[in-house]
């Protein structure tokens, strides 16, 4: 037999032995439905932008405060974004601002609101193009003197989101210290994280953060709370084994370096069909047994401290009844006053479509 020949043949095995480990990859059953010891009721969930805009009626809040309070929810995170070119918030209404902070302390006083604050870069483009420059020491001073002012209005500290943010960049790392910095050690730092990955992409460094940057972003912040959705995957089997990594990895990550920070792993509840989101495969189910296999012998003890639905407007009945059987091991009749929808004609962001963390 010649040597070319026995190259080909080789060649074909190999390709043959790749397809089969990426059939079964895609295909094998994956995720953990058993009983679990991971919920300790610290979960967190992001919320529309009406709840801080513009004035809501008080009994409308302490449904949703107390609805969520006992599904388990500790951390809320009001939507007030995008920061503008100038680096100040949007428009937004400081009574109403105190009005939703009365009824939580009344309602639910160990619950913690962390205005979601953040927005696109410049260059990049959604739905509109983006307004933060992040080299622009100038903005940053402005937006952390925002971020300052929310914190004395009562707020718990702030939730950061600015997208997109490659592997190792240092402007987003300064203007988390001067966050940091300015609304004090008592406050809780929490940001949106990149979905994690074993390396950089050359061109994409924004697609995976690498454990080498979750440890410098979790040596400032107090919440790290993983983006784990917009994979583009296409099986529900291929995403439930991606929650698994990003849970295990993230987890470990920060245990091995005594981070300061905590983990929270971002679950989506939407479901709309796109490139990145597939509404049949990045479902509220999969990302939550997914999250459970990936905890599982991790011995993350204080570190992992829940997960996030994104988003409390999108998160219906079903998905509710999902989320207290899977992760909270419970099968509650939902609850319907938890049931606030977005009125009809407003988007999410105010921007004219629905910007995701």
């Amino acid at each position: 037999m010649s040597l070319g020949r026995s190259l080909v043949r080789l060649a074909l095995l190999v390709v043959l032995a790749a397809l089969l480990a990426a059939a079964y990859l895609s295909l094998a059953p994956s995720g953990d439905a058993a009983p679990h010891p991971f919920n300790h009721d610290r979960n967190a969930v992001w919320l529309a932008h009406r709840w801080l805009e513009k004035e809501q009626p008080p009994a409308q809040v302490e449904a949703l405060v107390s609805g969520l309070a006992r599904r388990g929810v500790s951390y809320v995170y009001p939507h007030l974004i995008p920061f503008d070119a100038s680096g100040r918030l949007p428009v937004h209404s400081r009574e109403q601002m105190r009005s939703f902070l009365a009824v939580t302390r009344r309602v639910a006083p160990d619950m913690k609101v962390l205005p979601w604050v953040g927005g696109l870069r410049v260059g990049y483009k959604r739905t509109l193009q983006g307004t933060l420059d992040l080299a622009d020491m100038g903005q940053r001073q402005r937006i952390v003197a925002e971020c300052r002012g929310l914190v004395d209005e009562g707020f718990d500290g702030v939730h950061v989101n600015v997208e997109p943010i490659g592997d190792g960049n240092v402007d987003f790392l300064a203007l988390l210290r001067a966050i940091r910095t300015a609304v004090g050690p008592d406050r809780i730092v929490s940001l949106s994280a990149t979905r994690p990955g074993p390396f950089s992409l050359p061109l994409a460094r924004n697609f995976f953060w690498t454990a080498g940057y979750y440890e410098r972003v979790a040596a400032v912040a107090d919440q790290v709370v993983v983006m784990a959705y917009d994979t583009a995957l296409p099986t529900p089997v291929l995403y439930r084994r991606y929650v698994s990594y990003a849970a295990e990895r993230v987890t470990s990550t920060l245990v091995s370096s005594n981070a300061r920070a905590r983990v929270l792993i971002g679950i989506p509840s939407y479901d709309e069909t796109g490139i990145m989101h597939r509404a049949g495969v990045e479902t509220l189910e999969n990302g939550l047994l997914g999250c459970v296999a990936g905890l599982r012998g991790v011995g993350g003890g204080g570190t992992f401290e829940g997960v996030a639905l994104y988003a409390e407007w999108t998160t219906g009945p079903e998905e509710w009844a999902v989320y207290e059987r899977v992760w909270r091991g419970q099968d509650k009749p939902v609850d319907p006053r938890l049931q606030q929808p977005e009125p009809a004609g407003q988007d999410v962001d105010g921007r004219g479509g629905k910007q995701r963390p």
